[in-house]
């Protein structure tokens, strides 16, 4: 049970002693750690330790799903609850807070760009824009080859770079002829708008994550690494001398 200020002022305890435990509660409060009572202060006790100040134990699940600014500001909580300097706590509530509105995702309005809708860069599409131009292409197979586009990145796989249709069922899909789909495809590929890969029987068709990208925008940075070490080397030794480089 706590102690009143009646009972600390009957253990002759005077108005100034207690407005210097006050200031001690303050600077405790600041520091974001375990704040002690009064009883505590004056008599030189430690504080009782409380549940809601001590660091949490989060399984990886748990934490995987605060992604990592929510882990990060999770860690900062907790160092500022064992932290003993109290300016050195502040400042790791601050970045905590920081940290936390980072974690945040923004509600859209219309589309959950979260939730798995196709992303491009503008960039990306700028670069395929200009190099279709540059490439001598008639203005109807550069119409082509942007549409055969769009679909291939309607058509990402989820955190993957690689598309989930062939060149046929693209074909199928947007009711053209194979041929103009082989044209297109391999336009884009001249210009580095995609990048085809030999797998059994047929050519998957894949796009720079940091062009296009399907999926958790925290696990994007992987995607981006696997992309590098799996197509980038097979790319750079198959392309012919003479053509443009990838499109970022």
């Amino acid at each position: 049970m706590a102690t009143t200020l009646r009972k600390l002022r009957q253990r002759g305890l005077g108005d100034d002693v207690l407005a210097l435990a006050r200031q001690q509660q303050a600077a405790e409060r600041r520091a974001g750690g375990v704040v002690r009572s009064l009883d505590e202060i004056v008599s030189g006790r430690a504080a009782r330790p409380r549940p809601s100040a001590q660091p949490e134990d989060l399984t990886p699940r748990q934490l995987r799903r605060r992604g990592r600014y929510g882990q990060a500001a999770l860690l900062a909580d907790q160092e500022a609850l064992t932290e003993r300097d109290p300016d050195r706590a502040v400042q790791a509530r601050e970045a905590a807070a920081k940290l936390k509105e980072l974690a945040r995702r923004p509600t859209q309005a219309e589309f959950d760009f979260f939730g798995g809708n196709v992303t491009v860069g503008i960039s990306f599409h700028d670069a395929v824009r200009d190099r279709l131009i540059a490439s001598g292409a008639t203005p109807a197979e550069r119409a082509t080859a942007h549409m055969v586009l769009a679909e291939v990145v309607r058509r990402l796989g989820w955190q993957t770079y690689e598309c989930t249709r062939t060149a046929a069922e693209i074909a199928q899909q947007m009711e053209l002829q194979p041929m103009a789909v082989s044209h297109a495809l391999a336009l884009l590929e001249r210009v580095g708008a995609i990048t085809r890969v030999k797998r059994g029987r047929n050519k998957i068709i894949t796009v720079t994550p940091e062009g296009a990208y399907r999926g958790d925008i925290n696990h994007h940075a992987e995607a981006v690494d696997r992309y590098r070490s799996e197509v980038v080397p097979l790319r750079r030794a198959t392309r012919r001398d003479g053509e443009p480089p990838a499109a970022a």
